[in-house]
């Protein structure tokens, strides 16, 4: 009987062995990554084109992010702007497209101006009409095959 129960002893200990290495490889590789990142500062750009920068503290198994005291980093030209988005901000996975850590010392470049929000507001609704311009222009000379 000792040594069943030696047996059975050694065989529970190596089933949770088994169990943890089993739990590790299903860890997505991203996963590994993200959690590395945990307390740092990070830059996200999202599907839509905006970008969130924000104290990165928590995720899950499907990328989602939390952030806090994020804001977002609209640029426009050579301005830029930040608007605070709250204390916390949840980012779904599924529209991360591109995620890095910000150094604190080199964040902004020197040759982006700070401006106000509304001034911000005014220059996007300006490159959206240029680009609204530049669309409809192209549409009508569509027949040119510029190609």
């Amino acid at each position: 009987m000792d040594g069943q129960g030696q047996g059975q002893g050694q065989g529970q200990g190596q089933g949770q062995d088994r169990l943890a290495n089993r739990h590790q490889a299903r860890t997505p590789l991203h996963a590994k990554a993200l959690i590395e990142e945990l307390d740092h500062k990070q830059l996200v750009v999202l599907r839509d084109g905006r970008k969130i920068v924000g104290l990165f503290r928590s995720c899950d198994q499907f990328a989602n992010l939390v952030f806090q005291n994020p804001y977002e980093r609209i640029i426009v030209g050579k301005q830029y702007c930040d608007l605070p988005l709250g204390s916390i901000y949840l980012v779904r996975g599924e529209n991360v497209v591109m995620m890095g850590r910000v150094d604190d010392g080199r964040e902004i470049p020197s040759t982006l101006q700070l401006v106000s929000p509304a001034e911000i507001r005014k220059a996007q609704q300006a490159e959206k009409e240029e680009q609204l311009i530049r669309g409809t222009m192209l549409k009508r000379l569509d027949f040119l095959d510029l190609e």
